[in-house]
């Protein structure tokens, strides 16, 4: 073949090629719009079947409460403002007759703010130390330390208050909504950041549910619409104590996590094969031009 034709075909080739690279972009964004639309299924209990022998979701608030009012009176929780009831305009979608609505407020025991910036400054950071969890550690239901940002054993002692137990759920305060994760026995010791929230919630609610409702698109959009902030969105405890959360019993709870994962598991399988289509069509065009270089 002479050059030109290689350059004719090449250029075919890559029209080729270009078209492919375009349809599989559009294939992730449906990956990812799918992983969405599970996850609001899940919130609404479209996911799992409703068991009509488990205890309905009225009953574990009511335990929750009575929870609550034990410690207060034990002087192990500080009285807080009752929260307003929940208006039919702040619903966003129908739930199951066995759910209820109630505000994130009702169901944590207590919520904390990491920190005020004074507390903290660039000097009490150290090379080898305790991690804070700020919200760019939250990655993927995740919580990843970064070396940047550690403290001494002396600083964690002066910032006792902050430290974070497993269990705890810790939330981004500002910057991209929703992002939460469960602080596991890894992490636990560590300290909450400037920039988050931590939790403590009831036994009966099953974290990795709860992690669920705040990563879903109406959870985010509330969190968004109510935040503050010019340059960045900002949450304060109001905002957040105040975030309507559809509850399911516990044992639904369960069901509904384990059932999306093994969905998610599912997009994360069909992620990967379109990732090495991409990749496997970008390397065939590279191939084609070194061939055509060879010849030429």
């Amino acid at each position: 073949k002479t050059q030109s034709e290689f350059v004719e075909t090449y250029k075919e080739l890559e029209i080729q090629s270009n078209f492919l690279s375009t349809e599989l972009a559009h294939q992730l964004t449906l990956v990812k719009k799918l992983r969405q639309q599970l996850l609001q299924d899940a919130v609404q209990g479209k996911l799992v079947e409703q068991n009509p022998n488990d205890e309905p979701a009225s009953e574990l608030l009511k335990k929750i409460k009575a929870e609550k009012a034990k410690l207060i009176a034990e002087k192990k929780l500080k009285k807080e403002k009752e929260l307003p009831p929940i208006k039919p305009e702040e619903i966003p979608f129908e739930i199951p007759e066995n759910w209820v609505w109630c505000r994130l407020g009702e169901i944590a025991l207590n919520i904390s703010t990491g920190p005020f910036g004074t507390m903290l400054h660039k000097s009490d950071y150290v090379q080898y130390g305790i991690p804070l969890v700020n919200p760019m550690n939250i990655v993927n239901e995740k919580i990843v330390a970064s070396e940047k940002m550690m403290i001494s054993e002396q600083t964690k002692a002066r910032l006792k208050s902050y430290i974070l137990n497993e269990g705890d759920v810790v939330i981004g305060r500002r910057g991209e909504m929703g992002r939460c994760a469960v602080v596991t026995e890894n992490e636990s010791g560590w300290l909450c950041g400037t920039g988050s929230f931590f939790l403590r919630l009831h036994n009966e609610i099953f974290r990795p549910y709860f992690i669920k409702v705040l990563g879903a698109d109406f959870a985010k959009s509330i969190l968004l619409g109510s935040s503050v902030g010019s340059t960045m969105n900002n949450l304060n405890h109001k905002i957040l104590s105040s975030l309507p959360i559809p509850l399911p019993p516990l044992s639904e709870q369960i069901r509904i996590v384990q059932k999306l994962d093994e969905l998610m598991q599912y997009c994360d399988e069909l992620e990967a094969s379109i990732k090495q289509s991409e990749s496997q069509n970008e390397k065939l065009l590279q191939q084609v031009l070194r061939e055509a270089l060879k010849v030429s």
